[in-house]
C-alpha cells in the first residue's frame, strides 16, 4: 500500500460562507463520508473539518464535533472581515497617511476582534483548532498600500494564537502569498524578479524562528507591551510588541543571565518595503548587556534569555 507524504489534510474550505455550497448537515455527512474512506488508506493522516459560521451567524463547530468528532482531528474557522469599525476610517485608500496614529489605533482594535473570535470557537468546542486562512481586509479591495503600520494588528493577533496555544494548534497570520496584495505575506516576483516579506511574513518569520517548544504564561507586562511567552529548556523567549505609537517602553528581566533581542524597529512607522528596498524591515540582532531594555515604539521583537535556574 503506498501512503502520500501529504499527512494533513482539510475536508471542505468556507463551506459555510455561500448558499451554493452544501448545508451544514450535508457538510457534516460529507466529512464522515470522506474521512472514513482516507482512513483505511493511511491511518497516520490528520484530518481538519469546516467549522465556521454559516450564513446564519452560527459557528458549525459544536455539531460537527457532534457528529464528526470521532473522524476528525482538528476544526478549521477563517479569521475574516477584518474591516474597519470607525464610520470614519482612517484605514480607506490614503486616508492613514493623513493621521497614521489614529489608523495604528484602529488596527489595535481590529486585533480584539482576534480574541473574540478564538475565544468564541474554543467555547463552542473541545477540539484542537486550525485558523487555516485570514487576513485584514481594507480599501481599495486588498490593495491598501498601509504597510508597517499593521504591524501592531499582525504581531498582537499573532500573541494572542500563542497565548491560546493549548487550543489553537495552526495559525496563520495572512494570506500567504500574492503579486498584488498586500494582505499577503510574501510578495511573489515583481517584474524584476524579486520576491520580499510582506510585514505580515516579516513578523511571523521573526515569531516562527525564536520560539520556544512550551507555552509559557506572562502574569504581567509593563503597559504598552503585548506579550507572549514561551521556554525551550533554560532559554525563555518573548515575542513583544510596543503597541503605542508615539512612546517606547522599558522592560526588565529578572532572573536572567542575559540573552539577545531581535528586533523590527523602523523609525518612521509609516515605513514600508517594496522591490527596491526588500530588505527594509530585515530584523536587527543585539546583545542584551543588562537586564533591562527599552522598546521602541511600534516595534516588534523576540527576547532570547538564559534563565538563572538553580541546580
Amino acid at each position: 500500500m503506498r501512503y502520500s507524504k501529504l499527512k494533513l489534510w482539510q475536508i471542505g474550505n468556507e463551506t459555510s460562507y455561500e448558499t451554493s455550497c452544501f448545508d451544514k448537515e450535508e457538510a457534516i455527512a460529507h466529512t464522515i463520508q470522506f474521512a472514513r474512506a482516507m482512513r483505511p488508506v493511511d491511518a497516520s493522516i490528520k484530518l481538519i473539518e469546516w467549522g465556521d459560521r454559516g450564513r446564519d451567524g452560527k459557528l458549525w463547530a459544536r455539531d460537527m464535533e457532534k457528529q464528526a468528532g470521532e473522524f476528525i482531528d482538528l476544526v478549521a474557522i477563517h479569521m475574516m472581515s477584518q474591516t474597519p469599525k470607525r464610520p470614519e476610517t482612517a484605514l480607506e485608500g490614503l486616508r492613514y497617511q493623513q493621521d497614521p496614529a489614529r489608523a495604528w489605533d484602529e488596527l489595535l482594535e481590529l486585533s480584539d476582534d482576534v480574541e473574540r473570535r478564538v475565544v468564541e470557537i474554543e467555547q463552542a468546542t473541545q477540539m484542537p483548532i486550525a485558523i487555516k486562512e485570514g487576513h485584514l481586509s481594507l480599501g481599495a479591495h486588498n490593495i491598501n498600500p498601509i504597510q508597517w503600520l499593521t504591524a501592531a494588528y499582525h504581531a498582537r493577533s499573532l500573541n494572542i494564537y500563542q497565548r491560546h496555544g493549548a487550543r489553537v494548534r495552526i495559525a496563520t497570520a495572512a494570506d500567504l502569498q500574492g503579486s498584488r496584495w498586500t494582505t499577503t505575506s510574501v510578495m511573489t516576483p515583481t517584474p524584476r524578479g524579486r520576491s520580499y516579506l510582506m510585514p505580515a511574513g516579516s513578523i511571523a518569520a521573526l515569531f516562527r524562528k525564536h520560539n520556544g517548544t512550551h507555552g509559557v504564561a506572562v502574569r504581567s507586562a509593563p503597559a504598552g507591551l503585548d506579550v507572549a511567552a514561551g521556554r525551550a529548556g533554560d532559554t525563555l523567549y518573548l515575542h513583544v510588541a510596543n503597541v503605542l505609537y508615539y512612546r517606547a517602553v522599558e522592560a526588565s528581566f529578572p532572573g536572567t543571565r542575559g540573552g539577545r533581542v531581535i528586533e523590527i524597529a523602523p523609525e518612521n512607522l509609516r515605513s514600508y518595503v517594496n522591490q527596491d528596498q526588500p530588505d527594509v524591515f530585515r530584523p536587527c540582532e543585539t546583545e542584551l548587556k543588562a537586564a533591562t531594555w527599552r522598546f521602541p515604539a511600534g516595534s516588534v521583537s523576540a527576547v532570547k534569555l538564559a534563565l538563572s535556574v538553580e541546580r
